[in-house]
């Protein structure tokens, strides 16, 4: 067995990588050792953990740690056992890790997190909060440190271990912000890569956040002209000695030691000399430095001597920083550096300390120099009807909700020349990403159905062409928008305002889209087709943000999340679709497992049992008159439950969670229509049973297939040994483009209306059931539908840009009138997946499927 890797072009391309792989079922066994070899025929150890399974036990996916410095590598089976490597002793108090060039102590308690090259890390928080006396408003910045509750061991490896903190921010009047924080060790080197996760959990009317940071504390040494600042800019980076020796008098000092201190060199001053005397004694010293991410285009350095009582000056000022502050001594430095530090401000690094006996670096994933966030909701009153919001109740509330933010420390034993640390901003901004060659997913399926790129007809090359102007309409339109931030960066718009020329980002339910109809899984399937760093980089911060921000992680809406609204926690409609697993599968196998999002597929394993108390259909049945005690429509909430139970399944091996998919299906195969029955039914969580309650779909027959249901079921049908799921399905996608009097005449009039609206939503089912049929009518049928659907009646439309001139910010703004995430998502998504089941009878070109009323 051997697999092609290559670094994804675009990313940083050396060093330790973490990465996932797809085996076929039966070829790879839990205890299979892998090797790599390089470029230079070198070859490496491998750390590798089975990351999912198959049915029979074999391995699915496995996931990867190595050290890969050429292009591209080749993983291969080995039959050598891994050498010793990484150390790590899981005592009483501590954990101790010894990677072969330091030592880091993790201790069980208190608030001292890590303890590592003489340094300390510790988190910070700070709660603002407000108060009007008369018409004085009072505000108070209130501190927090960070306590460690509970320390594991979460990898151990020769090559990679990851320790996992919990805890909670603390002072003497109570708890503020709970957090999880994860530090990862690789062998050898002279860094350490941190996730750092808040959750929200205070009273949004009052407890407005200030300030959420980590504080590394570093011993400082040595003369204070021999100490020195470096911030990484947009292009460069700022070097400043915290005593400038280029001074005015005596001008015998005025050059002889500058250029040394911009060198980095370690001058010695004689103070004997009363020239330098009188120099050291004049000169200022500088101790501290500001470097704060504003706005997504603007960022400013300021600083201060050493006295709290005088004033920070402003020294410099940028668009986008590169997020990375070094200080240094006589004997080497450290460095902090942040990832998507401008693409989520507000965000800051400061130091104070550099001439004392002890500085502190501290990393603001929340710049406390910038206006505290307000989590309250920005309005008194709903607009189901106006605006489109879910229900006539205000249901705001961002208790539960979490932000995740990746990092890295690094250490140095000597000075760190102005090109190494830039080399280490960009590993931060764009870390490596190792990849098969998108033919080995496509092949074995790895994530479901999806068409490889082909542009071997004009019927092809046309829906190509759409849908890479689909993609880069949305890129351009992040930048173009500044959809940037810390709670927003990932997410798009819903529904485009032509009147406006903006989104209707004040406007309910068409603001913010948080998942509504699978943005995230288009974006993932363009990916693996292409592989193409944009779109890998667009799907990521979508996937990070939409498993933290939009869904809630503790409390009674546990693994339920926010419908699409103005602001991402705001909408009534709490529901599991939003939170399903399916979103963020592609990011947690193809990064070898990535353990943040681990913990959100926990999150939402159980998430039936929270609709307990928020039932999805609560407004449209008399509880005092149900049987079971909560509803769950077949699709999206019951399809949600089954990619949740799948991807536990997978990851665990735990039959629990198959019995629970199979219980469901079998109850949608005793229903009169059996999958196309419904969608409403009555649900119990506990035994998984789906109560049929006749005829009845609460926001359209659509939502059952728009919401990642049939790719869902794609995917189960391959891992169950359940028949009559393909039988289903097939019968499902037959009936969905029936005309209205057909449905009602094969039903029994059961079924009395056309519930089954945009039948493009539903392209992926048909083009299943035309498959699996041999049904080259209903494939003619799919395209018809995706044709048309998009380029309209008369086949000449598509996702074409229009200039907009002088608009408001912008000289040339690009905008589709008519756009919708909602369409472009599934048709894009619907796309991609029906090239590639109907493939066996694609027409030539889009005239040789011919507009009919029904396609409507």
């Amino acid at each position: 067995m051997k697999v092609k890797l290559h670094h994804l072009k675009g990313r940083y391309g050396s060093g330790y990588v973490s990465f996932g792989v797809p085996w076929d079922k039966g070829e790879v066994k839990a205890d299979t050792v892998f090797s790599i070899t390089d470029d230079n025929n070198a070859v490496s150890e491998v750390q590798t953990r089975p990351a999912a399974y198959w049915p029979d036990g074999s391995v699915k996916w496995t996931a990867h740690t190595a050290k890969i410095d050429t292009d591209s590598a080749v993983l291969s089976v080995s039959d050598k056992p891994l050498s010793e490597g990484i150390a790590t002793e899981d005592l009483s108090d501590k954990i101790i890790v010894r990677n072969g060039t330091a030592e880091a102590v993790f201790p069980k308690s208190g608030s001292a997190l890590m303890l590592w090259r003489g340094m300390s890390v510790s988190l910070k928080a700070i709660k603002e909060q407000r108060r009007f006396e008369g018409e004085t408003e009072l505000i108070s910045s209130v501190p927090y440190l960070g306590y460690a509750e509970e320390v594991t061991v979460e990898e151990c490896g020769p090559l990679k271990t990851v320790i996992k903190t919990v805890g909670t921010h603390k002072n003497e009047h109570g708890s503020f912000l709970p957090f999880i924080i994860r530090f990862i060790i690789l062998k050898d080197e002279p860094q350490i890569k941190l996730m750092h996760t808040f959750f929200y959990d205070g009273d949004p009317s009052v407890d407005f956040i200030k300030g959420v940071g980590i504080e590394i504390s570093r011993p400082m040494c040595g003369e204070l002209y021999n100490r020195r600042i470096k911030i990484a800019g947009d292009f460069g980076m700022m070097h400043e000695p915290i005593q400038n020796t280029y001074i005015w008098h005596p001008m015998v000092c005025r050059f002889r030691f500058i250029e040394q201190q911009l060198r980095g060199e370690n001058i010695k001053i004689d103070t004997d000399d009363a020239d330098n005397k009188a120099m050291l004694d004049d000169i200022c010293t500088w101790d501290s430095y500001k470097l704060i991410q504003q706005s997504a285009d603007s960022y400013k350095v300021s600083k201060r001597t050493e006295s709290e009582s005088c004033a920070y000056i402003n020294a410099a000022v940028g668009s986008r920083s590169k997020g990375l502050m070094y200080i240094g001594d006589e004997d080497g430095g450290a460095a902090v550096g942040m990832r998507d530090f401008w693409q989520k401000f507000p965000s800051e690094l400061e130091v104070k300390g550099l001439s004392k006996n002890e500085a502190k670096l501290c990393a603001w994933i929340v710049a406390p120099d910038c206006p505290a966030f307000d989590m309250r909701h920005y309005d008194t009153k709903a607009h189901s009807q106006a605006y489109y919001e879910g229900f006539d109740i205000v249901g705001s509330d961002p208790v539960g909700i979490s932000v995740t933010n990746e990092l890295s420390l690094f250490a140095f034993g000597s000075y760190a020349q102005n090109d190494t640390l830039m080399q280490l901003a960009e590993e931060v901004q764009k870390p490596a990403v190792m990849l098969c060659d998108v033919s080995y997913y496509h092949d074995r399926k790895a994530l479901g159905e999806w068409s490889m790129i082909s542009r071997d007809t004009p019927l092809k090359a046309w829906l190509e062409d759409e849908l890479d102007k689909a993609f880069d309409f949305y890129k351009n339109e992040i930048e173009q928008r500044r959809w940037y931030g810390l709670f927003d960066y990932g997410d798009v718009m819903h529904t485009y305002d032509k009147y406006r020329h903006c989104w209707k980002y004040d406007m309910g339910g068409y603001a913010w889209q948080n998942t509504e109809l699978m943005p995230t899984m288009w974006l993932w399937y363009a990916f693996l087709r292409s592989g193409r760093e944009d779109i890998f980089t667009v799907a990521e911060a979508m996937s990070r943000h939409s498993s933290e921000v939009d869904i809630y992680h503790f409390g009674s809406l546990k693994g339920l999340g926010s419908r699409h609204n103005v602001i991402h926690w705001g909408d009534s409609c709490k529901e599991p679709r939003i939170a399903m697993a399916g979103h963020h599968r592609a990011l947690y196998f193809l990064t070898g497992g990535d353990y943040r999002l681990r913990d959100v597929f926990e999150d939402v394993k159980d998430a039936d049992f929270s609709t307990l108390e928020t039932d999805p259909l609560r407004f449209f049945y008399d509880k005092s008159q149900m049987k079971l005690p909560t509803h769950a429509r077949s699709g999206p909430d019951w399809s949600t439950y089954c990619s949740n139970w799948f991807t536990m399944w997978e990851l665990t091996g735990d039959t629990k969670y198959k019995d629970k998919i199979l219980t469901g299906f079998k109850d949608l195969e005793k229903a009169p229509l059996r999958m196309i029955s419904g969608s409403n039914f009555e649900y119990d969580p506990e035994s998984g049973h789906l109560g049929y309650i006749g005829e009845s779909a609460a926001g359209g027959a659509h939502l059952a297939v728009c919401m990642g249901g049939p790719q869902t079921y794609f995917e189960l049908e391959r891992s169950l040994d359940y028949p009559p799921l393909r039988d289903m399905l097939i019968q499902y996608g037959k009936f969905y483009f029936l005309p209205p009097e057909e449905k009602r005449r094969r039903t029994n009039n059961l079924i009395t209306g056309n519930g089954f609206v945009y039948p493009y939503m539903a392209a992926s089912l048909c083009a299943y059931a035309a498959r699996e049929a041999h049904d080259e009518k209903l494939a003619h049928q799919v395209w018809q539908v995706l044709v048309h659907s998009l380029a309209g009646k008369n086949k000449d439309e598509g996702f074409d840009k229009e200039i907009v001139k002088n608009y408001f910010n912008n000289a040339e703004l690009e905008e589709m009138f008519w756009i919708s995430t909602n369409f472009t998502a599934q048709w894009c998504l619907n796309t991609i997946v029906a090239l590639e089941l109907t493939k066996d009878y694609l027409e030539n070109s889009k005239e040789d499927y011919e507009w009919e009323d029904w396609v409507k």
